[in-house]
C-alpha cells in the first residue's frame, strides 16, 4: 500500500486565519456549564450501554420476573448473552442471579452480568459477587457530556463521510481491522450494520484521507441521550488527530438530533483515550464492570 499519509494529520487549510497564542487547542469559546445528566438520563444511559449489541443483531428485553435486562446472541458468548441493569431485594439478590444463571446457561452461554454499584440494587452487589467467586472481567467508565467541541479547520484533502446502507462493507472491514475481529463474523456484522443504519436508530461515520478510508466510529440513538461506541483509527494513522476529530464530529451530530446528552464508555487504565475525551469536555457518569460465574 503506498504511503498516502498527510504529514500533520487533521490539520488546518492553509487559508485558515492563524491561530494566536491564546487561543485553545479544542475550543475558542468561552466555558460553558452544563448541568449534570438528571437520574432519569443516568438510567437511560445505563439502558442505551446495556442494549447496544441490539445494533449487532442481539435482542434485549427487560425480564420482570428477574428483574434485569436479558441480552441474547448466538454465539457471541458471554459479551453477547448477558443480565445487565438488577433491580434486586438485598434479602433475595441471590435468588435473582440464580434465575439469571440458569436462563443463560440454557442458551448455551457462560453466565455473565454487568453491574454498575452507583446505579443497581442491591448496592455493593459486586462486593457480593466476589465473595461467592464470580469474578470481574471488563471495567469500564462512562463519560458524558453536553455540549460539542469546536471543530479544526479540515485538511482539503480529508472527506468524513455518513455510512449509507451501499457502503456498509468499507465501514465494516476498517471497523473489523482496528479491532482484530474474525473474518468469519464479517456477513454477520455487515447485515446488522445495514439493517441498524436503515432503521434509523444507528449512524456510522469514516473519515478518508485522499479517498482512503482511515478512521471509523459509530453513533447510537438512545432514549433522549446518544452514545458513541466503535471509534478507532487504523494503525497506520493513530496519533495524528482523527480520533479528536472524529468523536467531535459524531458528538455534534448526537447533539444535532435533540440529544442533550452524549455519551462513550472507556476501559479502566485507557488513559491516553480517557485524556483524549476530557479534552473534548466529557466527564465521569459511572463505572460498571462485566462479571462471570465460576465453573459449577
Amino acid at each position: 500500500m503506498s504511503d498516502l499519509r498527510p504529514t500533520t494529520g487533521a490539520r488546518r487549510s492553509e487559508t485558515a486565519r492563524p491561530r494566536t497564542a491564546d487561543e485553545h487547542t479544542h475550543d475558542d469559546v468561552p466555558e460553558i456549564v452544563i448541568d449534570p445528566p438528571t437520574p432519569a438520563e443516568l438510567e437511560a444511559i445505563q439502558r442505551h450501554l446495556a442494549c447496544l449489541p441490539v445494533h449487532s443483531g442481539a435482542t434485549a428485553q427487560w425480564e420482570d420476573i428477574i428483574g434485569a435486562f436479558i441480552v441474547r446472541q448466538d454465539g457471541a458468548g458471554p459479551t453477547g448473552n448477558y443480565a445487565a441493569m438488577p433491580r434486586w431485594k438485598a434479602p433475595s439478590w441471590h435468588q435473582s442471579l440464580n434465575q439469571v444463571t440458569q436462563l443463560v446457561r440454557r442458551t448455551g452461554s457462560w453466565p455473565s452480568l454487568i453491574v454498575s454499584d452507583q446505579l443497581d440494587s442491591p448496592r455493593g452487589l459486586t462486593t457480593s459477587l466476589q465473595r461467592i467467586g464470580w469474578h470481574a472481567i471488563q471495567r469500564e467508565t462512562v463519560l458524558w457530556v453536553g455540549r460539542a467541541s469546536v471543530i479544526a479547520h479540515l485538511d482539503p484533502r480529508m472527506r468524513i463521510e455518513a455510512v449509507q446502507p451501499r457502503g456498509v462493507d468499507t465501514h465494516e472491514a476498517v471497523e473489523r481491522e482496528i479491532f482484530g475481529l474474525p473474518e468469519s463474523m464479517a456477513p454477520h456484522r455487515r447485515a446488522a450494520l445495514a439493517l441498524a443504519l436503515g432503521t434509523g436508530s444507528l449512524r456510522a461515520f469514516v473519515v478518508r484521507v485522499d479517498d482512503e478510508p482511515v478512521a471509523v466510529a459509530r453513533l447510537s440513538q438512545g432514549e433522549g441521550v446518544a452514545g458513541l461506541y466503535g471509534i478507532g483509527v487504523r494503525e497506520a494513522w493513530r496519533g495524528q488527530g482523527y480520533g479528536t476529530l472524529l468523536t467531535t464530529i459524531a458528538t455534534r451530530a448526537g447533539m444535532a438530533i435533540g440529544n442533550r446528552i452524549v455519551w462513550l464508555s472507556v476501559e479502566d487504565g485507557n488513559d491516553v483515550a480517557r485524556r483524549l475525551y476530557e479534552t473534548l469536555h466529557f466527564q465521569e457518569a459511572f463505572t460498571w464492570s462485566r462479571w462471570i460465574a465460576t465453573p459449577e
